[in-house]
């Protein structure tokens, strides 16, 4: 895929390209062709910069210039068809589910207090870490067994709960050993599957699982475990987009030492699949 940006700029160039395109209705595989990657890097890229999915950010700026179109007098049939809808009935179902009440309830702008507006976002590329540089590894496949949930950038705070909940139950077979914390089956509304797992080829009441072969770059993360969503990001908004490979849509993953402590640092690395770029 052509590169279209540099590595500083991937979220301000998307940003940018929304507000761009907010009056038609929004296009994800026009828009990571607009930006130069590929729809899979755009949204995990955007997701863990902003921690809202693409899809969410767009929809909320959208109904919020709809919002601010019926305050100004624009009937709810324009502001809907506007706002990328094609049908009053769609439009009506989607503000309320965003803001609480319904877009005939917006007559003035007194009324725009009383609802959440999304704000067009500014961000600039010094709000991430330096460019990190991976090992490139190949490995087997890899058997799991552990305990899963669907989190969404908003819900993934509760991931921790996660891993308490599997250690303390698991606790005999996971000491001792490597353990895996399993991002996979994203999708573009930004929702993804997260297993908290450890080597094994069954156990009952745990999922199973198999890591696939093939290569991936290998990124350490030096800090405490609590800022890893740094070193996320810096892979997805500063590494990728220059790198000579390509990102995979397969299971991305924290592999946590041996020896690893909750209360140091270190000790753990972010593994992602990858391809050399043709």
């Amino acid at each position: 895929m052509k590169r279209t940006h540099t590595q500083s700029d991937l979220i301000a160039r998307t940003l940018w390209q929304v507000e761009t395109d907010l009056s038609r209705g929004p296009d994800l595989p026009a828009l990571a062709d607009a930006i130069g990657v590929s729809r899979f890097h755009l949204t995990r890229a955007f997701s863990l910069r902003t921690g809202l999915s693409l899809g969410t950010y767009v929809r909320r700026r959208r109904l919020s210039e709809a919002a601010r179109a019926r305050s100004a007098g624009q009937s709810v049939t324009n502001a809907a068809f506007d706002a990328g809808y094609d049908s009053v009935e769609g439009f009506s179902r989607a503000f309320r589910a965003c803001f609480g009440l319904a877009p005939s309830s917006i007559r003035g702008p007194e009324d725009l207090n009383r609802i959440p507006l999304q704000e067009a976002m500014k961000m600039t590329p010094t709000e991430t870490t330096d460019t990190p540089v991976p090992e490139i590894r190949t490995i087997e496949p890899i058997p799991l067994v552990g305990r899963s949930g669907r989190f969404d950038m908003e819900s993934r705070t509760r991931i921790p709960a996660l891993w308490d909940d599997t250690v303390s139950e698991w606790y005999d077979a996971m000491i001792g050993g490597p353990t895996y914390g399993v991002c996979s089956d994203f999708s573009d509304s930004g929702d993804f599957t997260y297993t908290v797992a450890f080597p094994g080829e069954t156990a009952e009441g745990l999922d199973r699982l198999t890591l696939p072969g093939g290569t991936y770059a290998v990124f350490a993360h030096d800090g405490h475990v609590s800022t890893i969503s740094q070193t996320w990001d810096a892979i997805f908004t500063k590494w990728a987009p220059v790198a000579d490979y390509d990102l995979l849509n397969g299971p991305e993953f924290e592999l946590y030492d041996a020896d690893f402590d909750p209360k140091g640092a270190g000790k753990v690395a972010v593994w992602v699949p990858v391809a050399p770029r043709g």
